[in-house]
């Protein structure tokens, strides 16, 4: 009985001790891109006059573009001043009908550098 008290207690033990270690490193993963408006691949009837990205940690966005299919990049109005935020929303003047992609880089608050991209099509 002592023996299997034991077992037990060492394997509490070492269950404890890989929380505590590998566990706490989850408090300090990078930000990950959690939702857009519009949303990844949406095909929209109309042209959107907002983009949002939004993060689950804050992230500086250092890089913001809007490209469409012939490369052509298209103006967009940033207030966030390249602060840390966890939302970003960014105006933008009408676009033609075509194929676009947000591409994006900046830093997650640990100083790891990220990037992404998202696209939607206007009918």
């Amino acid at each position: 009985m002592a023996n299997i008290l034991k077992e037990w207690l060492t394997l509490q033990l070492l269950t404890a001790s890989f929380v505590v270690f590998f566990g706490s490193g989850l408090g300090w993963a990078h930000s990950k891109q959690e939702i857009t408006i519009p949303a990844n691949n949406a095909v929209l009837e109309e042209a959107p006059t907002e983009l949002v990205l939004q993060f689950d940690k804050p992230m500086r966005i250092t890089k913001l573009v809007l490209t469409n299919q012939s490369g052509k990049n298209f103006e967009v109005r940033r207030t966030d001043q390249m602060k840390h935020i966890r939302k970003l929303f960014v105006q933008l003047d009408p676009v033609p009908n075509g194929e676009y992609q947000v591409i994006w880089r900046g830093l997650s608050e640990d100083g790891h550098p990220m990037k992404g991209t998202f696209s939607f099509v206007v009918k």
